[in-house]
């Protein structure tokens, strides 16, 4: 009897799909629905989105019936969803759906790069069907618009340091720019600390622009500027806070070791000269 038993199990489970419990527990059943159901075409298929924010998958199914969809990811085979129901252990994965809603969304909550690749919105057909939708992940960069890392501003002069953050091909509404001061932050608003006198312009649009204003620049303003976009990549530049006096010692001490090189150089030849007439 035991000898029995044990064939008749081989020969099931030798024609179960070898992604058994990935995704064949979805069965395609009975139903009871005389439409046949399509993907809308205009769905989304590529999606970008930055690192750290939600990113939103969106599958449009036309007369579903009563049949189930699920999202796949397809380099592992993983379900993450099934209908509303959530099959993986990570929990930033989750499906959006309304009543007499035709759209199934993936919520990806914390965005990392290796979320990125091909995700499978899959309708229990039989056969199956699936459409795929593709997503790129990217990491918000911050870059301050000066020529050089050292700016020199002369005091109770202005100071403008504009930077700006790429983050794909759009600007999510929770992203934010700080400004630091020497790893402090600043109290933009110039209530209090290093902040103090400091104004923050913000503008949105394809890329996010913060532009740092000083309208008199006191020496306490000198240092080291970060602009630091949320989840992302900073830039930094250092503001050196100098006297009228100073800005022209500078501009000389800049030029001396020029006239002392050439000087030097001069003397080298003279000598040079000097040492092949005598021996020859």
């Amino acid at each position: 009897m035991k000898l029995i038993f044990v064939a008749v199990s081989t020969i099931i489970f030798s024609d179960l799909s070898p992604c058994f419990g990935v995704y064949e527990h979805i069965k395609n059943h009975m139903t009871y629905s005389n439409n046949v159901p399509y993907f809308e075409v205009s769905t989304q298929r590529n999606v970008s989105s930055v690192m750290g924010q939600t990113t939103h998958l969106r599958c449009t199914v036309r007369d579903l019936g009563d049949r189930t969809v699920s999202w796949i990811r397809k380099s592992s085979l993983h379900v993450l969803t099934s209908n509303v129901i959530t099959f993986t252990g990570d929990s930033r994965f989750s499906c959006l759906h309304t009543s007499l809603s035709d759209t199934w969304t993936l919520q990806i909550k914390y965005t990392q790069l290796r979320d990125m690749g091909e995700y499978q919105c899959q309708v229990n057909t039989e056969p199956k069907i699936s459409m795929s939708v593709f997503l790129s992940v990217t990491e918000a960069r911050a870059k301050i618009h000066e020529t050089d890392p050292d700016k020199m501003v002369k005091k109770g002069s202005a100071i403008e340091l504009n930077c700006t953050v790429e983050s794909g091909d759009r600007v999510h509404q929770s992203m934010a720019v700080f400004w630091y001061l020497d790893d402090v932050v600043l109290d933009w608003m110039g209530q209090t600390g290093p902040g103090k006198g400091v104004r923050v312009v913000e503008k949105r649009g394809h890329v996010l622009e913060s532009i740092l204003r000083i309208d008199k620049a006191r020496l306490e303003h000198g240092g080291r500027y970060t602009c630091g976009p949320t989840l992302g990549i900073s830039d930094n530049v250092t503001v050196h806070i100098i006297a009228g006096e100073q800005t022209e010692a500078i501009h000389v001490n800049s030029a001396v070791p020029k006239f002392q090189t050439l000087a030097f150089l001069e003397v080298m030849i003279v000598l040079l000269t000097v040492s092949r007439i005598t021996t020859s």
